[in-house]
């Protein structure tokens, strides 16, 4: 399709990392890609794929702290755009994506879904993660 058409083509669908998106612009000839679900719990998702398509070097996962702090500012942006009781309603599918495949996320993510206070939700993940970094 791409070679028949004389305007840009933008791939799109199931790019969840570098390898993807490489595999995109590889087997179709796109000129771009978007990204959809892929960012959700993710947003390094962009800085890894430019990276690895820039270099071919292997992407490292984001430390517990980088983690940690993206997490913060995305519950704090998502409370001051929607109050307490929504944001950190709305904020709950994001953790369980951010903290998905860490070792006992999923006892987390059970308490997280209880908590309904923004300084409480973020105690709860510092911990969390802090106690990550050192398993």
């Amino acid at each position: 399709m791409k070679n028949s058409l004389s305007i840009p083509v933008i791939g799109n669908g199931n790019i969840k990392n570098e390898y993807d998106a490489l595999e995109m612009f590889e087997k179709t000839g796109v000129d771009g890609i978007m990204i959809a679900r892929g960012a959700i719990g993710n947003p390094f998702i962009f800085r890894n794929i430019i990276q690895y398509l820039q270099t071919s070097k292997e992407v490292k996962a984001p430390e517990n702290k980088e983690l940690l702090d993206t997490i913060i500012k995305h519950i704090n942006l998502e409370v001051c755009e929607k109050g307490e009781y929504t944001g950190i309603r709305e904020m709950r599918k994001h953790l369980a994506y951010y903290i998905k495949g860490l070792k006992n996320s999923s006892s987390v993510r059970v308490l997280i879904n209880k908590i309904e206070n923004k300084d409480e939700l973020i105690s709860v993940l510092k911990e969390y993660l802090n106690e990550a970094e050192n398993i």
